[in-house]
């Protein structure tokens, strides 16, 4: 449910490219430099054959890795904040949710 909802957000400004509506300038900034970054590293780590956090699956495109993690941030979110700080706090500002502190 999670990764089609994702991919829903991202269509929203009519291009499945893995960036949904975003409120400014600054956010797009902070986007486009940690999902860049993320997106490379599970790339990298998929193609080398590592074990990763995130699904694979989120190798394939920049749509994709959204949906995926969007999918752990919601299902995983300890590990992923723990892990993925970053991307954990690209997308609490995105969702405007803090999941992690629903286990605390």
């Amino acid at each position: 449910v999670y990764h089609e909802f994702a991919h829903k957000l991202d269509g929203t400004d009519h291009e499945m490219n893995g960036v949904p509506l975003l409120e400014n300038s600054e956010q797009v900034e902070e986007w486009s430099r940690v999902m860049s970054m993320e997106f490379e590293n599970l790339t990298h780590n998929v193609q080398q054959g590592h074990k990763t956090f995130l699904d694979p699956y989120g190798a394939t495109n920049s749509a994709e890795f959204f949906a995926v993690a969007t999918e752990s941030f919601f299902e995983e979110p300890v590990d992923m904040k723990e892990g993925h700080p970053e991307l954990y706090q690209l997308l609490q500002g995105y969702f405007k949710q803090d999941p992690a502190s629903w286990f605390e």
